[in-house]
């Protein structure tokens, strides 16, 4: 009986880490799987991934940050109007934008007026997004977020809108497709 008790959890554990390797290859490869989207218009706030933030038109607009994050590859800042941009921090590409998002906290849901070049914002019904980008996507789950992806092959782009249960918007990303 123990024997045969063990035998049942190991196929349970093997079913469970077949089902999340799986979904983890499914979620890599979707991405070069889902037709071409052209988002050489796509923009945030503005402004558009590969634009720097040492540019007189991103100053203009922003001014200084209010904060900063760094990581090895990126520097992470926070604008005025809740934007937030990751950037190149190398000496020959330093200030290159390569994401831009702009994202809800809990204590302002929703409430931000930056949008996508075809007006998407956050509290935007899922609905809106599919009939604005059409039916060319990639899903993907995480941290509790249903994703629709968008992605230019030709430049290399990805567009995320990170809807939370009830299918509202409550992130959208703007990245350099290279970005992790």
């Amino acid at each position: 009986m123990g024997k045969m008790h063990y035998k049942r959890k190991l196929v349970i554990v093997f079913i469970i880490i077949g089902t999340a390797l799986g979904l983890y290859v499914y979620s890599a490869f979707s991405q070069k799987l889902t037709k071409s989207t052209d988002l050489s218009d796509e923009s945030i706030g503005g402004f558009k991934v590969f634009d720097n933030i040492s540019s007189p038109e991103f100053i203009r607009e922003y001014g200084e940050p209010i904060d900063q994050d760094n990581n090895n590859a990126y520097d992470y800042y926070y604008w005025k109007g809740g934007l937030k941009t990751a950037s190149i921090n190398t000496d020959e590409d330093k200030g290159e934008i390569m994401r831009l998002i702009i994202s809800s906290r809990d204590d302002d849901q929703f409430e931000n007026s930056l949008q996508t070049s075809k007006g998407i914002k956050l509290g935007s019904k899922k609905a809106d997004v599919l009939s604005k980008y059409g039916d060319h996507y990639y899903k993907s789950y995480e941290q509790g977020a249903d994703i629709i992806g968008y992605i230019d092959h030709k430049r290399n782009i990805t567009l995320e809108f990170w809807c939370v249960p009830g299918g509202r918007v409550a992130e959208i990303r703007l990245d350099d497709a290279d970005v992790i």
